[in-house]
């Protein structure tokens, strides 16, 4: 049996030997389909799905798979797929070199930092942006409640971290002796 979609990098192929992805005629990953030990389906969107294969070897990724692709293809994995919920692990992604986060909770800032480093990622540039003044919600606040409503405060929105996180040089050498 042989089973061909289509995702953001090319053409997602599984056969009972295999699983690839190719563009253009050209084989960006393969690996034994014995070796997938996990496949994990991450929801991004209303109509399609992120699929990483995780093998012994390492992490192969599929990204933008329709949903209703995806139903062809989790099947043939049974008991290996694990659904994880948007935005959730960015960094097990083997494809991705660079990734852009912007956090509002300090706690998750740390938690992804922690958690990235693990599998090859590390800060380049971190920034941080103070919440600002909503003057339209604070107008409404005024014309509900009176002048009493500016003791309370201005509504502002929460501050944010923004962190720019990247391969460290480690991981992408050892990604070269893989290929």
């Amino acid at each position: 049996m042989s089973i061909d979609v289509l995702c953001k990098t090319g053409k997602l192929h599984v056969d009972d030997a295999t699983v690839s992805v190719t563009a253009f005629r050209k084989l960006i990953w393969s690996v034994a389909r014995a070796d997938v030990a996990q496949v994990i389906r991450q929801k991004i969107g209303p109509l399609s799905v992120d699929l990483t294969f995780v093998a012994t070897i390492g992490l192969y990724s599929a990204p933008s798979v329709s949903k209703i692709n995806a139903e062809k293809i989790l099947p043939l994995f049974p008991g290996l797929v694990r659904e994880l919920p948007i935005g959730d692990l960015w960094y097990l992604d083997p494809v991705r070199r660079t990734y852009l986060a912007t956090y509002t909770s300090e706690q998750d800032a740390q938690r992804d930092l922690e958690s990235a480093s693990h599998y090859g990622w590390t800060p380049q540039d971190t920034t941080g942006t103070a919440g600002h003044i909503n003057v339209g919600r604070t107008a409404a606040k005024v014309a509900l409640l009176g002048p009493i409503a500016l003791v309370a405060g201005a509504s502002r929105s929460k501050d944010k971290i923004t962190i720019t996180f990247v391969r460290t040089p480690e991981w992408v050498a050892q990604q070269g002796q893989n290929q």
